[in-house]
This record gives structure tokens, sequence and C-alpha cells, in this order.
């Protein structure tokens, strides 16, 4: 016994003297060669997922300031003008037809904000998985047939023409949050279209799952800019996107919605061609 205990301790003294920081550096018999580079390894593989989780939380650190950011802007532009108008309209400044005009204005400007917030509300219930949705089978042809029929008078008033063609098939998911993701694609196909322009939406069962596809004859996008689309409020066209409104959260929300369907998301588009955007379920 006296002689174990004695082997026991001569043994595990080197272990106790071992610095496990620096491993590598312990004066220790060759037998413990093994033992410290595994430490060693061990320890840089810690301090590789440390500096990820770190460069991750300064990541997400920098989304929320810039996105704060943006909202701010966002809501700011359509307030001023909101506020001036109104101003206008207590001091007695404006008459006749003025009044209705500017409180046309008011009303635009209250719709945009009131479809920001909105948008926002969506985003922040993907990013806190907030979302309390029934799971069920949804007739995916049937859906685009529904939003469709919704865009039509924006359709018109852009002089563009939809068509829906496909298969009649099925899909498990959430119908309010498929619904949102082809609202959106929809109206940018239409909004960022050219007069006489044309969209084509189809469902189509391939190999690898559903597919929804919708593709415009519109503006296009450089390809520098694609793989930034779904970012929040990442505008290709500043000086268009104003023109025609929208919140720019659009492509985002379809992107979480995708996200929520375990959904892969491509896009192909060429300048003064058109774009095409496919969601494979």
């Amino acid at each position: 016994i006296i002689c174990a205990v004695s082997l026991s301790r001569k043994i595990s003294a080197p272990i106790n003297s071992i610095d496990f920081d620096t491993p590598d550096k312990a004066k220790l018999p060759k037998e413990f060669d093994p033992l410290c580079q595994r430490i060693e390894t061990q320890n840089k593989e810690m301090e590789k997922r440390f500096k990820a989780i770190k460069a991750s939380h300064e990541s997400q650190d920098n989304l929320r300031q810039q996105f704060t950011a943006n909202v701010s802007h966002e809501l700011k532009t359509p307030l001023t003008s909101v506020s001036g108008y109104a101003e206008l309209i207590r001091d007695g400044l404006a008459e006749g037809e003025n009044i209705n005009r500017f409180a046309g204005k008011i009303y635009d400007e209250s719709q945009r904000m009131i479809n920001l917030v909105g948008d926002i509300i969506k985003l922040s219930q993907f990013d806190e998985k907030d979302i309390n949705v029934k799971i069920e089978p949804v007739n995916l042809l049937s859906l685009c047939h529904t939003v469709i029929s919704g865009l039509e008078s924006l359709a018109k008033k852009q002089e563009v023409e939809i068509s829906l063609t496909g298969d009649n098939v099925e899909i498990n998911g959430a119908e309010l949050i498929i619904e949102e993701i082809i609202h959106n694609l929809v109206k940018n196909a239409i909004k960022y279209n050219k007069k006489g322009g044309r969209v084509d939406v189809s469902v189509r069962q391939c190999l690898d799952g559903i597919e929804l596809s919708v593709a415009d004859t519109g503006i296009g996008i450089p390809e520098e800019d694609i793989e930034h689309i779904f970012e929040r409020f990442y505008r290709v066209d500043k000086s268009h996107s104003k023109d025609i409104g929208g919140t720019g959260l659009g492509l985002s929300i379809v992107k979480h919605g995708a996200m929520f369907h375990n959904a892969s998301l491509s896009v192909e588009s060429k300048l003064d061609v058109g774009t095409t955007i496919r969601v494979l379920f």
C-alpha cells in the first residue's frame, strides 16, 4: 500500500504542476507529451469558439444599432412631412383644394408609417421566435390565386399583367406566413416592373420539394446587389424605391418566412430584363 501511494504521488505530482494555459512549456517526462498536446489543442479550439461567439455578438449588436438607426430615419421622414402639412392647416395657410390635398398627404404618410410599424412587428416576432401559428396543409396554388386577386388593382395601375400556372399541390406550413411570402414577392415584381410588363407566378412539384417561382420582366437587379436584397431596409435604387413607396422590409420578411419553413431562396436577375425569385419548400 505504501509503495502504491508513493508511486501515485510521483505520477500525480507532474500533472498537478501543469500550467493548463501553456501546457507545451511544462517540463514533463515524454510520457506526458500526448496529454499536453491534447490540452493545447482543446485550448485553441476553445479560443476559436470564444472568438466566434464574441464576433457573433458584436455583429448582432451592430445589426441592432443599424436597424434602430434605419427605423428612426424611416419614421422621421414621414413624421416631418405630416407635421409640416398639419402645421399649414392649423395656421390657416391652406385654403380650398389645398386643405384636401394636404389631408391626403397626411393620410398617405400615416399609412406608410402604419405599414412600416407592421413590418417591424413581424420581423421582431421572427427575431424573438414569438410566432404562434397553426401548421396545417396549405394549397399553394390556391393561396397564390387569392394573393394575386388582391393585387390585381395594383397590377392594373402599373399596367402589368400577372399569370399563374402550376401544380395543385399542398405543403405543411403556416398559411399566414406563406401568404406573406407570396404577397411580398408578387407585389415587388409588380412595383419594380415596366409599363406593359409581366409577372409569371408558378407552383410546381420537383424532385427536391415544392417550388414557388415569381418571375418579372422588370428593371432587374445589379449583380453586386443580389446578395444584399434580403437585408433590412436595403434598397437597390433608392430614388426609384422612394417614388413607388414600400417599407424596405418586404424581402426580409420573405427571408425569415422561408427560414421558418426551412425553405431555400434563390435569385436570378439581369438588368433591364427581369428578376426571378424561387422559394423551395
